[in-house]
């Protein structure tokens, strides 16, 4: 992902070009003026804009309005907060308007792109009967999470079949309380909370009114949130980004447990937790499993040549190219200082060597790290199984045909 940034302020724009590097992974072009934004051809490579909206070339600027017309998603950031500015500019087709004093008001900005990627990445549910209302939940949608993947249903049967179709993928439900085939949001909360752990799906539910204690029915039966109808745009995209907030917390706390820190591979505890439920449910399905197990050659005698961090290096450079090298669907574990395993499913131990010797082996070897001016270059060897009676024996098996690998350095399997 590239964003493109329209800052006259040095110092911001280089904060958030580099904590969008470090934080999230997203390059940031700058440009400082309304006349180098003018010299640009296009802004087809860029998924959203930011822009101060306060330039030395282009004061209250207009340029909002252009970039708007060419329907690229846009967030204000300006140092006003001056109450007409934000209505003025709430009113537009921009996606948010954020205030940039300080290092907090960065936070909110790098959170809100964690809340966009989230719904690049997973899926909405818009449960509601009324066409009308589906249609301004969808244009909604569209103006203020422009790549959000929409997923609609009428009634409580209609969402639950499109959530038991997609349970990995939906991690929002906003419904109505009246619902079409008489049944309400509410018995449609009750069955998603008798399936659904609040960090699996939130449910944010929308009501004309507040009658018979509804909202606190709805929060106790398990939704997230609750909002009566009459809401502001802006209040509706505040409840949304909060319960979004909260998903990507709980997952980001679940993959430090899980995560490797150095090379940011799956660890161990994640093998036998997660892994261990995949591996037995492609068994029963009676598909292929294969467990690859990488170890870098002489890796001891180059972290006594160029020292740990160069090995570090080394440890991230492999990780990145392994990680490349695989489906979604597969992951790479770093198993031990410096090996790791690869579960490869739906993959028998022939396609697994392909993957093995024809995108990792060659990927490595076109690999040189320039480190304290020098070059370092380095291999490793590998063991592959795709058969045997349990996960853990698939493991051990893998394992004993590495250790044969390492003595003629190459790949063995069996």
């Amino acid at each position: 992902m590239k964003i493109l940034l329209i800052e006259d302020d040095r110092f911001y724009a280089k904060q958030v070009q580099v904590l969008f590097k470090e934080r999230l992974d997203i390059d940031v072009d700058i440009v400082r003026s309304k006349a180098e934004f003018d010299a640009l051809e296009n802004l087809d490579d860029y998924r959203y804009v930011l822009l101060d909206i306060y330039l030395k070339d282009c004061m209250d600027c207009s340029l909002v309005d252009e970039i708007i017309a060419k329907d690229k998603p846009i967030i204000v950031i300006t140092s006003s907060e001056d109450l007409e500015i934000f209505e003025k500019y709430s009113r537009k087709k921009i996606i948010d308007y954020v205030i940039k004093h300080d290092m907090v008001r960065l936070e909110y900005l790098i959170m809100k792109m964690k809340i966009l990627r989230f719904l690049e990445e997973y899926g909405v549910l818009l449960v509601e009967d009324s066409r009308s209302y589906r249609r301004y939940l969808y244009t909604f949608f569209q103006t203020y999470y422009p790549y959000a993947n929409i997923m609609i249903a009428s009634n409580k049967e209609e969402a639950l079949e499109i959530l038991s179709q997609n349970d990995d993928f939906i991690k929002l439900v906003i419904t109505d309380y009246v619902l079409g085939d008489h049944s309400t949001g509410l018995e449609l909360v009750k069955a998603i909370r008798s399936n659904y752990l609040y960090e699996d799906i939130a449910v944010i539910a929308l009501m004309a009114l507040d009658v018979d204690n509804m909202m606190a029915r709805f929060l106790k039966s398990g939704a997230n949130d609750f909002l009566d109808k009459s809401f502001s745009n802006v209040e509706f995209v505040c409840r949304i980004d909060n319960v979004i907030k909260s998903l990507i917390q709980f997952e980001e706390i679940k993959s430090y447990s899980n995560i490797d820190y150095l090379t940011g591979c799956y660890n161990r505890r994640y093998l036998f937790d997660a892994g261990l439920k995949m591996y037995y449910s492609l068994k029963r399905a009676e598909k292929d499993v294969s467990i690859a197990i990488c170890d870098l050659d002489h890796f001891k005698k180059l972290n006594d040549t160029y020292g740990h961090l160069a090995g570090d290096r080394v440890l991230k450079d492999f990780a990145k190219i392994l990680q490349k090298s695989i489906r979604g669907s597969d992951f790479v574990v770093r198993y031990g200082g410096e090996e790791f395993l690869l579960f490869l499913g739906s993959c028998n131990k022939e396609m697994a060597k392909k993957i093995i010797d024809e995108r990792v082996r060659q990927e490595v070897r076109k690999s040189q790290i320039e480190y304290d001016n020098q070059t370092i270059t380095y291999d490793f060897s590998c063991g592959i199984c795709d058969s045997a009676d349990t996960f853990e024996e698939l493991i051990k098996k893998a394992d004993e045909k590495l250790y044969i690998a390492k003595e003629k350095r190459g790949v063995t399997i069996a």
